[in-house]
């Protein structure tokens, strides 16, 4: 058959029923770095989900957002956003309603490498000679030694130090890393789920891969005819993904190359979540709560800070190929 013949079931569903479906109380999840769906966040902390860890390599914004609304309680990543200034999620990560593991970008990179390809631990020589193999940040009061009791009832480490057998080297051992859930905002997708994303990626190529469920959010639908004319661009074949969500937009206040710059005044003119706990509850009610969709937050939005304002994000002059590249074997 054909490829333009053939037949298959649409993944494509609203981000509310994305969320209902597929991310579950508990849940170790994955929402971004460099390509942060904002808008499942929001939906996220409007389904009221509860106990999820957050994992990733550098937890940003997003990630503070589903700390601060008592979505997550846990984290496992390289870099928390929001703790630069003395506020609420210092609080939290003080005094232990924000558990949390310590690594780095690379080492969080490579335990999603690791799940992805089925490996059941990665070596690395990033941590030798560094605090991280101290006893004062493995064993921390407020760490996840409970996340990882075995069957046997005994607690797995959070990482071992081995010699090579190769060298006779020390090098260090991670576990892989796979989340129940990880979500991206892309900039196209078609509706059987194969994803399109470039500009600077990070971990989220990995982090899909291994990730149980893929939920994607677009700032585009296209015909799967797009897709197989530029096959270098998919990250993540659909038989992968279990949502698509049409959702222009969703990475706002974050960027998306090739459609908008990130929103450096958002947080200043929107309320600062991150200051104190009524400045978070102010933000949660306005642009959380008080705007069920992504389509009624970009008119709340429009309507608060008027249409220059979100324009003058927008990309103008994209960079174009001045020769697309040649695919095929025909």
């Amino acid at each position: 058959m054909a490829p333009s013949a053939r037949r298959s079931r649409s993944k494509l569903m609203t981000e509310a029923e994305a969320v209902e479906r597929f991310v579950h109380d508990g849940d170790t999840i994955y929402c971004g770095f460099t390509v942060v769906p904002y808008g499942l966040t929001f939906e996220i902390i409007r389904q009221n989900r509860r106990r999820l860890n957050v994992v990733g390599s550098s937890n940003v914004f997003s990630a503070m957002l589903l700390a601060l609304a008592g979505c997550a309680d846990r984290m496992e990543t390289g870099y928390v956003g929001g703790t630069l200034t003395n506020g609420p999620i210092n609080e939290m990560m003080k005094d232990g309603r924000l558990r949390f593991e310590d690594y780095s970008n690379l080492t969080m990179t490579l335990r999603f490498m690791a799940a992805a390809l089925g490996m059941p631990f990665v070596p690395t020589n990033s941590f030798l000679g560094t605090d991280y193999l101290t006893q004062e940040v493995l064993e921390h009061e407020h760490g996840l030694a409970s996340d990882r009791i075995r069957p046997d009832g005994s607690v797995a480490p959070k990482l071992a130090v081995m010699e090579s057998p190769f060298t006779g080297e020390k090098t260090v051992l991670l576990s892989p890393c796979r989340p129940n859930v990880a979500m991206i905002h892309c900039q196209r997708a078609d509706e059987d789920g194969n994803v399109q994303a470039w500009g600077p990626l990070a971990d989220s190529k990995w982090a899909l891969w291994a990730a149980d469920i893929v939920i994607v959010s677009a700032e585009e639908i296209v015909p799967s005819s797009v897709i197989r004319t530029d096959p270098g661009r998919t990250v993540i074949p659909g038989f992968r993904v279990s949502a698509v969500v049409e959702n222009p937009l969703g990475g706002h206040p974050g960027p998306v190359s090739g459609y908008y710059y990130r929103d450096k005044h958002f947080f200043a003119l929107a309320g600062q979540p991150f200051k104190d706990w009524d400045s978070a509850t102010e933000f949660f009610d306005k642009w959380v709560y008080g705007a069920p969709t992504r389509a009624e937050y970009v008119r709340k939005y429009r309507d608060a800070f008027g249409d220059e304002l979100m324009d003058d994000i927008m990309v103008k002059n994209p960079i174009v190929p001045e020769q697309p590249a040649k695919s095929g074997w025909r």
